[in-house]
């Protein structure tokens, strides 16, 4: 089958944005390759043809990403009858491969759990597939390297990826947060603070990435017996906050578990 477009979309949030200035920035797609169909955009965007009719782009487009709610996607399901593209992207949460197989009438489908970081190129996308051939998945895990590190992950741990990289943005946040307001404790400006932990979180995971030792080794190098820091591990320890933040992803995972089963 001969298709106008190489891919399109079927919503243009935050995600899809991302996707498609990684894609035009990489230079892997060129505007006229992509088509969005979407009712929040009236004319072109980044110079890309857009519509308000989701069928035009379903029959007009080799592959097709779904990035939109799975509860608008549930309310346009039946549009799927139409489609012809030979291959769905999914970005939905809660829905499996195989949901999205049945519903948009298509044998191939990869689906994506990208996380927000992905918005500045720095995010990591978890990459699952369903009888999509190789050419297919290549192709998908060529669009998420312009984001985002790649990771295939066998779709049963989608949920454990959600608790993890999906949500764990926000637990970054939350320490970094931490981290500030105990600086500002100390005497410290907000900037000044703001800027040291953010530094240092930076630095600290490009240590973990490229160290040799493990956490705990890592952990007690920079910890001297009687010091400072090993007061304030001491004090973690003491008050569970690694338990804590275990048990948090836990119910993160199982709430993840609970909406894929609505």
């Amino acid at each position: 089958m001969n298709y106008k477009y190489k891919l399109g979309f079927i919503g243009c949030g935050n995600m899809a944005k991302a996707i498609i200035n990684g894609l035009l920035s990489s230079k892997f797609l060129s505007e006229k390759d992509m088509f969005i169909s979407t009712p929040s955009i009236k004319e072109k965007y980044q110079g890309i043809d857009t519509t308000n009719d989701n069928i035009e782009v379903m029959t007009s487009c080799e592959y097709l990403v779904l990035a939109v709610k799975p509860q608008i996607f549930r309310s346009i399901s039946s549009e799927f009858r139409n489609n012809t593209s030979k291959c769905i992207i999914s970005i939905m949460a809660g829905v499996s491969c195989e949901s999205v197989a049945k519903e948009c009438n298509c044998e191939q489908v990869v689906r994506i759990m990208p996380n927000t970081p992905c918005s500045i190129g720095e995010g990591v996308s978890a990459i699952t597939s369903h009888q999509a051939n190789e050419e297919s998945v290549k192709f998908v895990d060529n669009i998420f390297k312009t984001i985002s590190k790649t990771v295939f992950i066998d779709e049963k741990y989608f949920d454990a990826v959600t608790s993890v990289s999906g949500s764990g943005p926000a637990y970054v946040y939350y320490f970094i947060k931490a981290m500030i307001d105990g600086g500002i404790n100390g005497g410290l400006t907000y900037e000044q603070s703001k800027d040291l932990a953010i530094s240092t979180m930076i630095g600290a995971s490009k240590m973990v990435e490229r160290s040799s030792d493990d956490l705990d080794t890592l952990i007690q190098k920079v910890c001297s017996k009687g010091g400072t820091t090993i007061q304030a591990i001491d004090t973690f320890k003491e008050n569970s906050v690694a338990e804590n933040i275990i048990k948090g992803i836990d119910n993160c995972r199982k709430r993840s578990e609970e909406l894929s089963k609505l």
